[in-house]
């Protein structure tokens, strides 16, 4: 099955793949030379599905994207769409915040560059999983860590692509198995006692999808979980659309003292005063810039 989905501008689509490292982890596949991402993904059919996305063309008012889907079955291409716009953050009007961005020389490029949405996961759960890996660690050890427990996901028919392996997988493979072959040290508890909450249904997770929740719930429901501290939970806030407060760990603060501080290293008080015109918009003001600066080489 292929269908074409029309996105409005601003969006651009290897942008917004491209806000943080989740693209470099399994279930997402992204190929740098022809802009196209793979996703093996769940949903709720006989057998996992592999999509294929890829830029099909644009005007000066939308963004046109292909979808191919190695599946063909009633519904699928709603599921498919449902599921996309989740990854992609696609439900969140940005319009007040391009606002914003319009008084600020730097923050003028991001709709420009059709930036402003943070790529997430398919689930609260995997990116809760992959947050916890990726704390208190270099970037290239966590993608070590997380891909080789993601080979407990099942496998899309006929590829050599999986999709992120569910709660019970990872507790049927032990806590042996994430220390011993995905290397999480300490962080192994942390990940079985996520898996044993996530096993059965977590009452909060569509009020989480739906944004339904104030930042301080939304931060004190992700704070909950064992591994994740105060700077991970702000961050996890952020893939959900709450922008109130910056995640101010060393990497930002290496950056503000080269960019806005003049080699002095600012308090993350400092931080947070900075962007404080942005009100609400903080964190994505913050992250936007980064990307923009070019803080982060996603091609690296």
């Amino acid at each position: 099955m292929n269908f074409t989905y029309e996105i409005p501008k601003p969006f651009s689509f290897e942008a917004t793949v491209k806000t943080h490292g989740w693209f470099q982890l399994v279930p997402f596949y992204w190929n740098n030379q022809d802009k196209v991402l793979r996703w093996a993904v769940n949903l709720n059919l006989s057998n996992p599905a592999l999509v294929t996305i890829g830029e099909d063309s644009q005007d000066h008012k939308k963004t046109k994207l292909m979808f191919d889907i190695n599946q063909s079955n009633d519904g699928l291409k709603e599921l498919v769409i449902q599921k996309f716009r989740h990854v992609f953050n696609l439900d969140i009007d940005l319009s007040d915040f391009y606002k914003i961005c319009a008084h600020y020389p730097i923050l003028k490029k991001v709709p420009q560059l059709g930036m402003g949405r943070i790529m997430r996961s398919g689930s609260v759960f995997e990116d809760i999983f992959k947050s916890i890996c990726g704390t208190n660690v270099q970037w290239k050890q966590a993608v070590t860590m997380i891909n080789k427990i993601a080979g407990l996901g099942a496998v899309v028919p006929d590829s050599e692509y999986r999709i992120f392996p569910t709660a019970e997988q990872v507790l049927d493979a032990g806590e042996q198995f994430l220390k011993e072959s995905g290397r999480v040290g300490y962080r192994s508890s942390y990940l079985i006692e996520l898996c044993e909450r996530f096993l059965h249904h977590d009452p909060m997770v569509p009020h989480v999808e739906k944004r339904a929740l104030s930042y301080n719930k939304l931060n004190k429901y992700f704070l909950s979980f064992k591994g994740i501290g105060k700077i991970t939970s702000r961050y996890l806030c952020a893939l959900y659309g709450k922008y109130d407060e910056l995640a101010v760990d060393s990497l930002v603060i290496s950056y503000m003292t080269k960019t806005h501080f003049n080699g002095h290293k600012p308090t993350a008080k400092q931080v947070e005063d900075f962007y404080a015109d942005f009100g609400s918009w903080k964190y994505l003001a913050y992250w936007m810039e980064f990307i923009v600066n070019k803080g982060w080489n996603p091609d690296a």
